[in-house]
This record gives C-alpha cells, structure tokens and sequence, in this order.
C-alpha cells in the first residue's frame, strides 16, 4: 500500500473494493491506483476495553458516528500525467481522490504500441465494466502463461474464448492438449480434431511408455532404467521390427525377443542360467501379463508430427483429444511430440506455435516421479527454448503449489498468470505472490467464476488488475 484514501460522507455505499481511481496529486502529478484493503472504523467502538460506545451497543442503540470513518489502502499503477510511467512523487495528504465513471475508461492509460494498435490488443473488461478492456502486451506472449484457479472458476473458458483468439491474433497456430476431450474437442469441428491412437510416437517415447506400464518391473530409484530386464526390453523397441505386426502380436514379439537377451547376458560358464537370470525372466514374464491389446494399440500410431504440426497450420487451432489413454499414454503422446517441437527449435527454426495444456498437475506435478519427470522436464526445456524460437506454452491448473499446484521449476517460466479462484490449500502459496501485492489471499477464494488477477509480463500495468469475462454455458 502507497498510501491510504479516506472516503467522504456517503461514498463507502459506492466506492468498492478493486475500483480504479485517480489521484490529483497535491505535488503536480496525476497518479493511476486501486482501492485495495477497505477499513471501517469507529473509535467508539473498542470491543476490547469498556466504552461508551459499547454500553450503547448493547442496549440496541447506535452509538455516535462522530469519530467513524470508511478507507482504503491505494495501489499504486503510476503516474498518468502524460504517460504510464512510474511514480515518483510523494503523494501529498489532502490530495483529490475521484473514482472514474464508466465513460471515462482509465484503461486507456495502459495501451500500448503506435496510435493505430491501441485497443486492439485487450483481454476481457475490467471487473465488472464491460467498456473498460483491459490491455495486454504481444510481445510477452512467447514467455509462457499460467492459468490457476479451481474447478468452475473458468479456466477453459478463459483459454477457449481469450487466450486462443489473442493466440492467433498474434499470428501463432494453436495446439491443445485436451486431457479429459471434453473441455475443448466438442467445441470444434472433428477435422480440427486428432485422437491419441493416431500419433505416432518414436522408440524412447514407447521405450518410456511400456516401462512405465510395467511398473519398472518392480525396480526403484536409479535401477528403474539401470537394469538388465528394462535394457533388454529397450534394445528390442529401438530395433523397431514390432511397428510391422499387429497388437496382438507384438507382446509375444517383445517377449520372445526380451527373454533371448537376458538369457544371454545371465549364463554361467556351464551355461546354465543365474539366479539374477532366473530372478529377471521372472520378473519379466509377470509384468508383461499385464499388458492388454490396446496398450500396443495406442503405440502403433501413424501419423507422424510433421503431419500434425502441418494439419495444426492447416486450420490453425488443432486440439489434440489424448482422453481415451491411460495416465501415462496421454504424457507419453506429449512427450514425443514436444521431443518433435524441441528438435526443430535446435535446428534454430521459429514456430510461431503455442502448446495448451490443460491439466498440468497431470504432466509436471510438484513432485515428479515416473514418466511425469520427463514431461516436466521437456516442459522446463520447451520453455527456455520457446523465449527465443517464437513457442508459448500455456499451463492451466487447479492449484498454484503443494499436491495441488504444478513444479515450481516449470512455475517459475510462466512470465504471465491469470489466478481465479483458488483451493484454500492454495492460500500460502497465494499469498507469498500475492501479498507483496496488497492482494489479501482470503479475497481469491470467494472469486467469482470468470474472475481472475491478470499478472507478468503482458500485465502494461506493474500491479495485477482484476480482468473479468462473460461465460456462456452455451459455447
């Protein structure tokens, strides 16, 4: 808080919390802010020592208003005198406070770009004054979004009708990794829709895939990938020979294949298998059991990357309905194809391509283990990378930290975030970001839907700014 407004007679019936107002500052300048951490006192009314107010109180009276009065803390956006630039002039007691009127539209003050761009760039309304569009900066879009906020705070809707049209405004194809297929698929028309077990995924991807499905053999920490049983099972993948056989056969294949090779490298001298031999084959034998048809269904892919990224310029939104996979199936579809996407980026190539991804708890939880560290991992990497070869990864998660929340490895290469609506487990978190800010956590987790902080890079506003949008149930 920069400094505090006291309101006159009358005004706490209208002026509310996250209004904008203007200061007329005493020292010459005019001064953007919002009103943020109300308070309503009255001096008569000390709850913990006896006064008189008190003792009127209690006997169903209202005790004198001569020493109550209504404020709020003021947050500072900047000096609007000619320019948004910053503050620096002290704001002087006694200075005019006005709340703007909805004709006056403040966000004006935020636009930037050439004469001719202003207004063209802007993401939803302020609050709840639909003529107050509110700015954003395209040049920050490749420095990746966050999108936080619970279950019905409009998270997709966000993504559907904001974030994917100021996407391809900005020129960039789109490509959504739509977890459930329920968020975005049914929203477009089927050609603009590729389904799981149409992608074809290279050998390290089913390498990881089929490990992952068979519990690492029962292996743990580095002997997960350090072992005999899971480097026999990826010479037989990179080999490649189970691509030409059908689902039904290419168990048998692999497992045939498999054992040769471990029974091979675990033969004593008399050439008679170990007891590590024997331990292997069996270890082998019971996990790959629990493989069915339509897990090898789902690596039998055909359409290659450079076939999706084609069909993604095609129609230039391409959502990509990964819902009919198993856990590790959908990261496995994510992690080849971001392997696709980083290769050309190290081949110096600009994409002008942004990846949504819903769900992201699910690709690069807070701790990950499995197959989800590799896709936490080539997110951190598409992220660096992304910066300088024109690639916007876009997040969407329920929480912000903890078991809720996505790694803060990944968290930390969002330079844009949109918070709705947040779990009360998410309140720490919260409030670490938020605090500093003048924003009280409490205040997030009574949002309303379709309400979220607009905060980072694209922010022209240093201060986070309380966007709101319309949802219809209906689209």
């Amino acid at each position: 808080m920069a400094a505090a407004v006291i309101l006159n007679e009358g005004e706490e019936r209208n002026v509310k919390a996250e209004d904008l107002v203007l200061v007329k500052n005493r020292n010459g300048n005019l001064v953007l802010a919002v009103c943020r951490g109300g308070l309503g006192s009255n001096e008569n009314l000390r709850t913990s020592a006896y006064s008189p107010g008190v003792s009127y109180a209690r006997m169903g009276r209202h005790p004198s208003n001569a020493k109550e009065f209504y404020a709020f803390g003021l947050s500072i956006i900047g000096d609007v005198t000619k320019k948004l630039e910053q503050n620096k002039y002290v704001i002087a007691p006694s200075s005019d406070v006005e709340v703007f009127e909805e004709s006056d539209n403040p966000m004006s003050h935020l636009e930037i770009g050439p004469e001719e761009e202003k207004g063209r760039h802007t993401i939803g309304y302020y609050k709840d004054t639909k003529p107050w569009k509110v700015p954003y900066d395209p040049e920050y879009i490749p420095y990746h979004i966050g999108v936080f906020g619970v279950t019905g705070s409009g998270k997709s809707f966000l993504a559907r009708h904001q974030l994917i049209p100021i996407l391809r405004q900005s020129g960039m194809d789109v490509i959504v990794f739509d977890w459930k297929g329920s968020d975005y698929a049914p929203f477009y028309p089927e050609d603009q829709v590729v389904k799981l077990k149409d992608v074809y995924l290279d050998e390290d991807v089913v390498y990881s895939y089929l490990l992952s499905k068979m519990d690492y053999f029962g292996f743990t920490g580095e002997r997960k990938y350090k072992n005999d049983v899971a480097e026999a099972l990826e010479e037989v993948i990179l080999e490649g020979e189970w691509r030409n056989k059908s689902p039904s056969e290419i168990k048998q294949f692999l497992e045939t294949k498999a054992l040769a090779i471990i029974e091979e490298g675990q033969r004593d001298k008399s050439g008679a298998l170990t007891v590590y031999g024997k331990m292997y084959v069996r270890k082998f034998k019971r996990e790959i059991k629990k493989l069915q048809d339509r897990d090898f269904e789902n690596i039998l892919g055909r359409k290659m990357h450079d076939d999706v990224l084609k069909l993604a310029r095609e129609k230039h939104t391409l959502i990509m309905d990964i819902s009919e996979g198993s856990k590790d199936e959908k990261l496995a579809i994510f992690l080849s194809f971001g392997g696709y996407l980083k290769a050309l980026m190290e081949k110096k190539e600009r994409l002008r391509l942004a990846l949504l991804v819903d769900e992201g708890p699910q690709y690069c939880p807070w701790e990950p283990t499995g197959i989800q560290y590799d896709t936490a991992e080539m997110i951190t990497d598409l992220c660096a990378l992304g910066r300088t070869y024109d690639l916007s990864v876009i997040l969407l998660s329920q929480g912000i930290a903890g078991e809720i929340g996505i790694n803060a490895a990944v968290r930390r290469n969002l330079n844009t975030q949109f918070i709705g609506k947040i779990h009360p487990l998410d309140m720490e978190e919260a409030g670490k970001l938020l605090s500093q800010l003048d924003i009280d956590p409490k205040f997030l987790v009574t949002l309303g839907e379709g309400y979220f902080y607009f905060l980072g890079k694209m922010n022209p506003s240093p201060i986070p700014l309380l966007i709101h949008f319309d949802i219809d149930d209906g689209k």
